[in-house]
């Protein structure tokens, strides 16, 4: 994958915030870490994450409400929230719900409006 900077084979990271994009990572462990993808130029092969969370930014945060319209509920859950710091309380800024009904209602109004294709 192009635009990786740096690779980390066998390290174990603990209680860092860890930026994913720009960076491989080959059997590492996570340990109560905040994960950071924005732009999902990364590889990562055989880590595992202990008590870590993933914060999606940008582009990432993009596919993943795209993703969370075809696959629901499980296994992918998808919050918007600014970070307070490293390991303090997340505090939301627009409620899951709120923000994924709204794009499934825009969608189906959109859907109902669709031109057929004219030949």
């Amino acid at each position: 994958m192009s635009g990786i900077v740096t690779r980390y084979k066998n390290k174990k990271f603990v209680k860092e915030r860890v930026e994913l994009d720009g960076h491989a990572y080959d059997n590492c462990t996570f340990v109560e870490c905040l994960i950071v993808l924005e732009k999902g130029q990364t590889e990562i092969k055989n880590c595992v994450f202990q008590k870590s969370r993933l914060m999606l930014l940008g582009q990432a945060l993009q596919i993943a409400k795209v993703l969370k319209n075809f696959i629901g509920e499980k296994p992918l859950k998808v919050l918007d929230f600014a970070e307070p710091g490293i390991f303090g309380n997340k505090k939301t800024l627009a409620t899951e719900d709120t923000e994924i009904t709204e794009a499934a209602e825009n969608v189906k109004e959109i859907s109902k409006h669709q031109i057929p294709n004219s030949k």
